[in-house]
């Protein structure tokens, strides 16, 4: 059973009535809430840090550990079109944790708090076997201008902002410039901002591109046509930028190309959305399977 089976097992527990002000739930980066005579949508995102899933103690600095917390749910209020509002932490301190530790963690969590503008509000405290971080963060957009996965149509181009595979390289060789962005990727929430009102779909690149714009396919109901013009972060491999994962960038679709705004960011046209078996997927004229990190894939009966 792999994750998409798992979530729609539990959608499928759940009953299909929802209150009228949840805009969207489960199956996007984050559920869209928009209080009653609101001008805007609240976005809420959770995510998930563990000890030795997600980072290693030996390998991985408190400080790095403390930003990339944060930074994962930035990267989902990115991917929807965002500002951040506040967050919420919840930390399960193992044995080894002292207070040395917990203090480098704070001060990692707390730069790109101060950098984004994003406040922490609240949480929770508990002692583990595995240190384990849960960070919920609440953000908003105009309303009913969020960005979403399902709205890719046929004839829209593929875009990806920055380049891929440098975090799988930073987590294979543990040095250089590769290194620090596995430990300390860049939400993209100017670029989420800009796109309102542009892109047809959006998500941020987490768990590789070749599973994220499976997902996407899914979503909107469509297949997509992967050229050979994947963007490489200097001496990642193609398989790394394709299933590597943890990039943090923004996957998103679009009509773009004679925008004259487009040249400004740092992103690349890699495809086209075509008709087709929804989430098919092809590179260079191949199939392309769906590689990237996945929890559950083979773990769960």
């Amino acid at each position: 059973m792999d994750e998409l089976q798992l979530l729609r097992k539990i959608q499928a527990r759940f009953p299909p009535f929802r209150p009228a002000s949840l805009v969207l739930g489960i199956g996007d980066d984050c559920a869209i809430y928009r209080p009653r005579g609101a001008r805007e949508d609240l976005l809420l995102t959770t995510d998930l840090m563990i000890e030795d899933v997600h980072f290693r103690r030996d390998t991985h600095p408190a400080s790095a550990v403390g930003y990339k917390t944060l930074a994962r749910g930035l990267s989902d209020i990115a991917a929807m079109g965002g500002e951040p509002r506040f967050c919420l932490l919840s930390l399960a301190l193992a044995p080894w944790a002292d207070q040395r530790w917990l203090d480098a963690f704070f001060r990692g969590f707390r730069r790109l708090a101060r950098d984004t503008v994003t406040t922490l509000a609240g949480g929770d405290l508990a002692r583990a076997e595995r240190l384990t971080c849960d960070i919920v963060v609440c953000g908003a957009a105009p309303k009913g201008k969020a960005l979403r996965r399902d709205g890719a149509r046929p004839g829209d181009a593929i875009f990806v902002s920055g380049r891929l595979g440098g975090s799988a390289l930073g987590l294979q060789t543990r040095r250089g410039r590769a290194w620090q962005r596995h430990l300390r990727p860049q939400p993209r929430l100017e670029l989420g901002r800009w796109l309102r009102g542009r892109a047809t779909a959006a998500m941020d690149l987490s768990d590789g591109l070749s599973l994220d714009l499976h997902r996407l396919c899914l979503a909107s109901g469509v297949a997509a046509e992967l050229d050979d013009t994947i963007p490489l972060f200097p001496g990642a491999t193609l398989d790394q930028a394709l299933h590597g994962g943890e990039d943090y960038e923004l996957l998103f679709t679009g009509k773009l190309d004679k925008s004259p705004d487009l040249s400004s960011w740092d992103v690349t046209r890699i495809g086209t959305i075509r008709k087709g078996d929804p989430g098919a997927v092809t590179f260079a004229g191949r199939p392309l399977r769906p590689l990237g990190w996945d929890h559950f894939r083979q773990a769960v009966p």
